[in-house]
């Protein structure tokens, strides 16, 4: 089974990149949800347009602290030599041979596993390999000023003094934006829910058994076999199997309908298997799909967030389908907060796989124009969840930069994304960490244009935009 489902996985991926399938159903409108869903969302969005309009900006934002530091990997002696307290003049007088880094330092605290951590880094310039010094986040170590040691004792940063810098009011507007569509107390996921990787019910269980007897429909095709098939007709081969599967499956559903509607036992049968599910967490995609479609979406999308899906491979979709599939059943039972957040890590592709590269990107959509479609101010809020605050709370959504970067090529007004983009690189009050990170956001932006000649001359903008940046961060730019 494993080994079919890799081997689809990988083809529809292929033929996605080859603009042959498209990883969702499009409906009519040309958007992944139908005119229906689209237009409950769009009673919310107004509702909160407004609100946010009418909304005051509660409390500035803040940058994270940050400035100048000099990082350097230590022996004993000098670990012991900074635990006495010296001072930065006498480290270097007394280790000459020391290799002291400067860098530019972001204070940036975060939780993992229930203990709270301060990282000292130097800023990004790609795979996380910036010098860094870790700690627990207790006063000792809490500092702006002044030497810090990592818990290890192998390195420490000298920090010459940290800042912060209050962003603008337009700035903090999409970060004010972000926090009124995404409510930051609100979870996709259950506590309970547990990342696995091809989830299905539990043998000899009531799920089970209803699920047969719902397969059970003569006509199916067979799926191809992968080795016996030329690589010249591999795309065709599955492609009909796709098509066949389809016509089979409607076919099967439309009989199904009919069956249920007479036949009590067997609609009784889901309702255990439901019932099963919603205690135990004995549930797949399969289930859910029958719970929505004859019993209740409310229960289907609860069951649906009891489980995290796991990527198998860098071709594997089922994370992404499992999120849209909570994002239609959340729009159908108007759980806002549920839908954006969800629709957001499928833009953001924020699923956790066992193994991904960048090679399986392009077969996995954006969305943007789902969002557009919505009178959602796109650009503000995607803009928004690039910035980087340190006064929000932990639920505050974080976009990644590279797909958000690739969304926003997809604009329907690219001006005002590059003007926006562009104020925030060439703004010498905001902080050096956001302007260097919109210089990444505008790359990505501009790597994913379609057209070539205006790429160029995005290119040569981004060289202008560049050049603007403090030499800290054209420093980390020129290693990228």
């Amino acid at each position: 089974m494993k080994k079919g489902v890799i081997t689809l996985c990988i083809m529809l991926t292929r033929l996605a990149a080859e603009g042959q399938y498209s990883e969702f159903i499009t409906y009519d409108n040309g958007l992944i949800y139908d005119t229906r869903t689209m237009n409950r969302l769009s009673v919310i969005v107004d509702s909160l347009n407004i609100r946010f309009r009418t909304c005051d900006l509660s409390h500035p934002y803040y940058s994270f602290p940050q400035g100048v530091g000099y990082y350097v990997e230590l022996s004993k002696a000098q670990q012991k030599a900074i635990s006495d307290g010296i001072t930065l003049e006498e480290f270097r007088s007394r280790f000459p041979k020391a290799s002291l880094q400067e860098i530019w330092v972001i204070k940036r605290p975060y939780r993992e596993e229930s203990v709270n951590y301060i990282r000292y880094a130097g800023l990004p310039f790609g795979w996380g390999d910036e010098p860094s010094v870790i700690v627990r986040d207790r006063p000792a170590n809490n500092k702006e000023k002044g030497w810090v040691i990592d818990e290890e004792g192998s390195s420490a940063i000298f920090l010459t003094g940290l800042k912060q810098v209050e962003l603008a009011h337009a700035y903090a507007r999409m970060v004010q934006y972000v926090d009124c569509m995404i409510d930051t107390t609100a979870l996709i996921y259950l506590p309970e829910a547990e990342a696995q990787v091809y989830q299905v019910v539990k043998p000899n269980s009531k799920a089970e058994s209803f699920l047969a007897w719902a397969n059970d429909f003569t006509g199916k095709p067979d799926f191809p076999s992968y080795e016996t098939i030329p690589d010249k007709d591999i795309d065709s081969v599955f492609l009909a199997y796709e098509h066949a599967h389809r016509k089979w499956d409607s076919a099967r559903l439309h009989a199904l309908d009919e069956k249920i509607e007479v036949s009590h036992y067997w609609k009784s049968l889901l309702m255990e298997a439901r019932d099963e599910a919603l205690s135990n967490g004995n549930t797949d995609s399969r289930l859910e799909f029958y719970v929505a479609r004859y019993l209740s979406k409310e229960d289907a999308l609860r069951m649906k967030r009891s489980r995290r899906v796991m990527g198998y491979c860098s071709q594997d979709l089922s994370p992404r389908y499992h999120a849209v599939e909570i994002c239609q059943l959340a729009a159908e039972t108007a759980k806002w907060d549920i839908f954006l957040r969800s629709h957001l890590d499928v833009m953001n592709d924020r699923f956790a796989r066992q193994s991904d590269g960048s090679y399986a990107w392009e077969g996995r959509k954006t969305y943007l124009k789902e969002l557009e479609e919505l009178n959602i101010d796109a650009t503000d809020l995607l803009l928004g969840t690039c910035l980087r605050v340190v006064n929000v709370s932990p639920g505050h959504y974080r976009g990644d930069i590279g797909r958000v970067g690739r969304a926003l090529a997809e604009s329907r007004d690219r001006d005002a994304v590059e003007a926006k983009m562009a104020a925030v690189i060439l703004d010498g009050e905001m902080d050096v960490y956001n302007r260097l990170l919109f210089a990444y956001l505008f790359s990505h932006y501009v790597a994913n244009l379609e057209d070539s000649e205006y790429q160029e001359r995005m290119k040569e903008r981004m060289d202008v935009l560049v050049a603007s940046l403090p030499a800290e961060a054209q420093a980390i730019w020129k290693k990228n």
